[in-house]
């Protein structure tokens, strides 16, 4: 028998050699049943789910400018350290399973986080129609978020997938029962109908739906009574369930239904004619603003986060800061250097005996007041669209998209569309994470940056081995 143990104490698993199990144990019953016994408890336990995404999606965390990034070669590490064993994909390492392994224990921990909401959301019986639909909603998307990015790192080539194989489970109580492992199949159906609900009860009450982002990010107003009715880019709204649906169906090789959503989020328009969320532009960027998370493109933000805590000067504009690339590897990226994303947003770290520019550390999470963290933006949108529409159409898009990046338009072709959306995708995304699953589901043979050939065995990290280990 194989046992499956998780260590932070609100989960364990178990597996056996017929089936894989996972049991989730609630957290401590009093102070939940405190929690949740008026509206304000509700809103502070969704606060709660967002506050605690910091260790894999904040500016540091695991899914965002760490682990997975130097999965995809992004950033140079030192000859003997974890992060060089993750560059070579050395997963049966020590230290490497480790460090997995927290990215593991963490995402099921934020999911348990969300199933604790939605378990005592099915008690109450006083929460405002408006305020049950918002927070249900939102901790469903959550959940969908978290389950997707799990089989995306622990889960097959979404073209290579065995259709009887228990890859993960998709949980969807807190509870001391076990749960079982899911196919691919019933695993995607779980995470697909979690959408489809919160699309449905964010659709009935969203203030994007009636209000511009700009008229919402502000500390309140007069339209609502509850904060959390605004600033509603930093929660999982309404529009980031669309943004999401098009990120999951081009994972799953649904281009039509990626496109379709792409398309309604670029598409929607407010109540003046104006569009709802926008690109980026240069104007958008300004390293000595003291204004707030200016180099993270509010504006196309479709869903992101506000993080209180980082030290931003310690992690990513000192000359030991843990994410450098070399500079001759953003040289070579960007073909136009009047690209914004090549002037304004790389920092040059000088060799500490020579003085010559050497590697460079991305400005991305540079802010001076807010921290905002992007989760899903208008520009995944546009790329999706790009790679799935019609060659016409894509070249119509591609040029809004360089017009607004300053950067030159070339025209494409079906021989060199992919290509370049693949350059587009480390352009964008360095720094948020998206670029390994880029590489997965395209199945890249070896990356832009990568030391060697990559294939499953590089592409779908196997579980913890404090996870399946033999007891």
């Amino acid at each position: 028998m194989k046992k499956v143990i998780l260590s932070l104490g609100v989960c364990f698993f178990f597996l056996t050699s017929c089936d894989k199990w996972l049991t989730i144990r609630p957290e401590n019953e009093i102070e939940k049943t405190k929690l949740y016994e008026t509206e304000e408890g509700f809103w502070q336990a969704l606060n709660g789910l967002y506050s605690i995404m910091g260790s894999n999606y904040g500016p540091t965390g695991h899914l965002q400018c760490s682990d997975v990034e130097f999965l995809a070669s992004i950033w140079i590490a030192s000859s003997e350290s974890v992060e060089q064993r993750l560059i070579d994909h050395q997963y049966k390492d020590a230290d490497a399973d480790s460090r997995l392994a927290d990215v593991f224990l963490n995402q099921y921990n934020m999911i348990a986080h969300a199933n604790t909401i939605l378990e005592y959301l099915k008690q109450q019986d006083f929460l405002p129609e408006s305020s049950y639909n918002i927070i249900k909603g939102e901790a469903l998307g959550m959940r969908a978020m978290l389950h997707f990015d799990l089989i995306r790192l622990w889960g097959p080539m979404p073209n290579n997938v065995d259709a009887s194989y228990r890859y993960l489970p998709y949980v969807q109580q807190v509870s001391k029962k076990v749960n079982t492992y899911d196919t691919y199949g019933e695993y995607m159906e779980k995470l697909q109908a979690d959408l489809d609900s919160a699309e449905f009860l964010l659709g009935k009450y969203e203030p994007l739906l009636t209000h511009t982002c700009n008229e919402l990010n502000k500390n309140g107003g007069d339209d609502y009574d509850r904060l959390e009715y605004y600033w509603r880019q930093n929660h999982f709204n309404y529009y980031a369930v669309w943004g999401l649906k098009a990120r999951i169906a081009l994972w799953m090789g649904d281009k039509e239904r990626a496109l379709t959503y792409a398309q309604m989020v670029k598409e929607t328009l407010n109540a003046d004619g104006s569009v709802k969320f926008r690109l980026g532009t240069a104007n958008d960027i300004n390293i000595t603003s003291t204004d707030e998370a200016v180099n993270t493109l509010k504006a196309e933000c479709l869903f992101g986060y506000y993080l209180s805590y980082y030290n931003w000067q310690q992690e990513f504009n000192d000359n030991t800061a843990d994410f450098k690339t070399p500079i001759s590897n953003i040289e070579g990226l960007f073909d136009d250097k009047n690209d914004f994303r090549y002037t304004l947003c790389w920092k040059v770290d000088p060799d500490v005996f020579t003085g010559e520019p050497q590697n460079v550390t991305t400005y991305k999470y540079k802010a001076y007041n807010n921290n905002w963290i992007p989760q899903i933006r208008l520009a995944e949108m546009y790329l999706i669209m790009i790679e799935c529409a019609p060659l016409d159409v894509a070249n119509v898009l591609y040029k809004e998209f360089c017009n607004s990046r300053g950067m030159g338009y070339k025209e494409l072709t079906e021989g060199s569309r992919m290509d370049i959306l693949q350059r587009e995708y480390y352009k964008e995304f360095i720094g948020e994470g998206q670029v390994f699953y880029m590489s997965k589901r395209l199945g890249v043979e070896r990356m832009l940056w990568g030391n060697q050939k990559c294939a499953e065995a590089q592409y779908v990290l196997p579980i913890p081995r404090r996870e399946s280990e033999i007891i």
